[in-house]
């Protein structure tokens, strides 16, 4: 085990990856990191989809761009990008990962699709919608099993995997999903996938151009679409969405200049301000109200 890791479980077909229907599978495994431990920088030889089960930490790749990540991430890396991953200090970072290919024969309809999409990915990162936790949990469980069933099982696991991390990553990149349906539908799903983003995303975004160039549109274009189809504007769903968690944050006990900072306002005095303007009452006047209603979590500070 190397040093840093407080457990490591790999299977690794470096040698000669395992096929399973139109994948390769090079390696799968679940690694634990102790806090601060940081896995060096280091060339991808295939694709590989890290989901992280518990923790924090930092994931870059793809010209040294960094993202957070937490419990309920995944993460897409391509063959011949310099990966790193960094553990959170205090929260270290344990996740999962598979190592994988497209067997070039075999990339015909959707397998064709997926690749296609992961190459062309612009934003790696998504939330966890459709449970891949416990896919892996099984993956692992049958490799451990090995009975006469269990190869067979394993290949439908692995690719239930990939096609989830697809699905995940379509609905923070919309234009990468492949639908037949009508204008009508693809106009709702690429407003799903805006409110998808921020719902996930609150605490990341500093401007909302930063949510049109992660779907690939422009913000003029989605702006005026997304009133269209939900009724209020992209900003007002921003702003309930940010208010919402500076209540949870306040609940939690957390400091106000601590809430200002995470939520991205430039300081303590333009977040009181927003608060009150969206509130009628002051950060510390809505925690009393907290405190009296006995929904405080903890003491805090102003």
């Amino acid at each position: 085990m190397l040093r840093g890791l407080k457990f490591h479980f790999d299977n690794e077909y470096i040698s000669e990856p395992v096929r399973y229907g139109p994948i390769l599978l090079w390696q799968i495994g679940d690694i634990g990191c102790d806090p601060g431990y940081v896995v060096k920088d280091h060339r991808q030889y295939c694709y590989e989809i890290t989901y992280v089960v518990g923790g924090r930490g930092k994931i870059s790749s793809g010209g040294g761009i960094s993202h957070a990540v937490e419990k309920g991430k995944l993460y897409l890396n391509r063959p011949d990008e310099i990966h790193r991953i960094e553990s959170d200090t205090v929260e270290p970072i344990r996740y999962f990962y598979l190592g994988f290919d497209f067997e070039p024969k075999r990339q015909q309809n959707l397998w064709k699709d997926i690749k296609d999409a992961f190459d062309s990915c612009t934003c790696p990162l998504a939330a966890d919608v459709s449970d891949i936790r416990s896919v892996f949990t099984n993956a692992f469980n049958e490799m451990m099993t090995k009975d006469a069933i269990s190869q067979e099982r394993l290949s439908c696991l692995v690719q239930e995997i990939i096609m989830l991390c697809y699905r995940a990553l379509s609905r923070q990149n919309p234009r990468l999903y492949v639908s037949n349906g009508s204008a009508e539908d693809q106009s709702q799903q690429l407003i799903y996938s805006i409110v998808n983003y921020i719902d996930t995303n609150v605490c990341a975004i500093e401007h909302l151009n930063d949510i049109s160039r992660q779907v690939g549109y422009s913000y003029t274009y989605i702006s005026r679409l997304f009133t269209q189809v939900m009724g209020k504007s992209m900003r007002d769903y921003y702003n309930e969405k940010r208010f919402e968690k500076a209540v949870s944050f306040l609940r939690a006990g957390m400091h106000s200049t601590e809430i200002a900072s995470l939520l991205r306002y430039n300081s303590l005095h333009s977040f009181s301000k927003a608060f009150s303007n969206y509130f009628g009452i002051s950060p510390s006047e809505y925690r009393e109200k907290l405190k009296k209603e006995g929904e405080l979590s903890s003491s805090s500070g102003k």
